[in-house]
């Protein structure tokens, strides 16, 4: 597929590694018939990760030897945060390193916040922003604890995009005549 030139990653996004993954199901596993039921995708442990101050982001995959550092330490990090035992880090370097040729070639790595505003203060621009799960899955007004790791009511415009308040002309809000839920927790009908 040629996404070159089209496609554009916040510098600011937190990566997710099988570190994250394995912390996910090793999570699951204990909480056994109170686990949340998550993808197992390690999303909740990145989170945590990025809020500890110990996570990787994509900008750090601008300069490879640097990069390496910080792999190699939130690695020991991780393990400890998260009661992971060994993985292999060599494969997934492996992998990251192949994810930051391919984003250096095609510049996608970007600073997000500036290329919002730019955006935003543009008149022949318009910006669609979607939000995913509403708010019973929103990690502050959810239904905590069997909720995802984000905020996923209109606020996350803000604070993901880095859109200000004003800046938002036209929320839509869709409701379906029927619950679908992903993983465990409470089912109103």
């Amino acid at each position: 597929m040629d996404y070159a030139g089209r496609l554009k990653i916040s510098d600011r996004a937190t990566l997710v590694s099988n570190l994250h993954r394995e912390a996910d199901r090793i999570s699951e596993v204990l909480k056994g018939d109170k686990s949340i039921g998550t993808t197992l995708q390690g999303i909740g442990p990145s989170y945590a990760s990025k809020v500890l101050r110990f996570g990787l982001k994509m900008g750090d995959l601008r300069d490879w030897d640097g990069f390496v550092e910080k792999y190699d330490k939130f690695c020991q990090i991780g393990q400890v945060a998260f009661g992971v035992p060994e993985f292999d880090r060599a494969k997934e370097l492996d992998t990251f390193r192949i994810l930051h040729e391919r984003m250096m070639g095609d510049d996608m790595i970007i600073d997000s916040v500036d290329y919002m505003n730019k955006a935003v203060n543009d008149p022949t621009k318009r910006i669609i922003a979607e939000g995913a799960n509403a708010c019973m899955l929103d990690i502050d007004f959810g239904t905590y604890p069997m909720v995802t790791s984000s905020n996923t009511t209109i606020g996350g415009v803000c604070t993901g995009l880095g859109v200000p308040p004003h800046h938002i002309e036209s929320p839509i809000g869709i409701m379906k005549a029927y619950t679908t839920r992903v993983g465990g927790g409470p089912f109103p009908t």
